[in-house]
């Protein structure tokens, strides 16, 4: 007697659950957005995400900057990882979107990288500043940046 009872009440719910309309039910939630399509939506507030979280996360954002500074006879400095960055944005240059945003040493910001990555293509340019080894500033470009992306690179 118990078991037909539980059968008939398991039998009802699961019709109950089974003719909820459609209109009631929880909306699908939408797919997450990968770092970079953050980036590319990034209104300056709390949505978007750091170079360093792209870098760390993204191995396409990572091969593009590490072969840009390596054919600029670069090396990757130790602290590009953990050091102080600002938010990937998107700017429009020479009507292209691309995604703007630096990394820096931390406690010495003139020793930095600024970077403008083409999500489309999946390169990236930038400006790196750092010691000459003789009390200056060594600058040095890489990706191949236009003069309107190299004029951006140095603003930022």
């Amino acid at each position: 007697m118990r078991l037909r009872l539980l059968l008939s009440l398991l039998s009802g719910a699961a019709m109950a659950l089974t003719s909820v309309p459609v209109w009631a039910q929880a909306p699908a939630s939408a797919p997450a957005l990968s770092l970079i399509g953050q980036a590319q939506q990034c209104d300056g507030g709390s949505n978007c995400p750091y170079f360093n979280d792209v870098y760390q996360a993204d191995p396409v954002f990572r091969r593009a900057f590490d072969v840009a500074i390596k054919q600029a006879g670069l090396r990757r400095q130790y602290w590009v990882r953990k050091g102080v960055t600002t938010p990937l944005r998107p700017v429009e240059i020479e009507g292209k979107p691309r995604l703007l945003s630096s990394v820096c040493e931390p406690h010495n910001c003139g020793h930095h990288y600024s970077v403008l990555y083409d999500p489309a293509s999946h390169s990236m340019a930038g400006v790196y500043l750092g010691p000459d080894g003789k009390g200056g500033v060594r600058t040095v470009y890489f990706g191949d940046p236009s003069i309107a992306e190299a004029a951006v690179l140095n603003k930022n």
